[in-house]
């Protein structure tokens, strides 16, 4: 039996509202005892991604719990639900884990008010299934493209770094091209290797995808990793989950 001691708490005139990610989905707003009893439980595996309602970045959930096992105390057996239970959002009870071809694109959005939210839980979720080093996330303003997300060792250094339109792959992000950069980068190519550079990672694989509402280009995601080189099945993942992004800016008119 194992036991969870998570190294925060709900703290007086603080909005106690969590997400919580596995990279397929993302459960939220819950409270942070509901997250404690979920990894008791086994319902929320620890390698998991949490974010607070104000944090601009997600932070693996291990980094604020620590478990302690009782081996003397056998962990409860596993029973699945029965096949007639309507799923719902408590990550108190446990359950198997989700197969990927179990998954939809549009599930990984579903907590999503907003674009900055599903800009979030799509570039998580992007970030985990390709095993990406280093990422960021260019949303597109009135004056330039803005990084409103990154991850990578010097993440937080790059939050807020402007990009001009010009540059050659947000200049192909506008025209709806995606970007990969190898074996041999051209400019845009250059361009992304070297910001995923300036976050500490020399990438090997690199590439960005364009988000874009029809025509419009609403953001673009920057991911790069050291090695292996990309597969064509890793970009297909990251293009679904951008067309799944793309579907709901137009639905709910982001």
């Amino acid at each position: 039996m194992r036991s969870i001691k998570l190294l925060t708490e709900p703290s007086a005139g603080v909005v106690d509202r969590w997400y919580v990610s596995d990279g397929a989905t993302a459960v939220g707003p819950v409270g942070i005892e509901l997250i404690a009893r979920g990894l008791e439980a086994g319902k929320v595996p620890l390698e998991s991604y949490v974010r607070h309602e104000a944090w601009k970045v997600w932070r693996p959930l291990s980094e604020l719990a620590v478990v302690s096992v009782d081996s003397a105390a056998p962990t409860p057996p596993y029973h699945p639900r029965p096949a007639d239970t309507i799923p719902g959002d408590d990550i108190t009870l446990p359950g198997r884990p989700v197969f990927p071809n179990e998954v939809m694109p549009q599930d990984v959005l579903a907590g999503a008010a907003d674009l900055d939210d599903a800009l979030l839980l799509l570039f998580n979720a992007a970030v985990v299934r390709t095993g990406a080093d280093a990422g960021l996330v260019h949303v597109v303003r009135p004056d330039g493209a803005v990084v409103l997300y990154a991850h990578g060792p010097f993440a937080r250094d790059m939050l807020g770094e402007r990009t001009s339109l010009v540059d050659p792959a947000l200049a192909a992000a506008a025209e709806g091209n995606t970007v990969i950069a190898e074996p041999a980068p051209g400019p845009a190519g250059q361009a992304v290797r070297d910001r995923l550079l300036h976050l500490g990672v020399a990438c090997d694989a690199a590439w960005m995808v364009p988000v874009l509402a029809g025509s419009r280009l609403l953001a673009a995601i920057e991911l790069g990793r050291k090695a292996p080189r990309l597969r064509a099945s890793e970009l297909a993942v990251v293009e679904a989950l951008v067309d799944a992004l793309s579907y709901r800016a137009d639905h709910d008119a982001w």
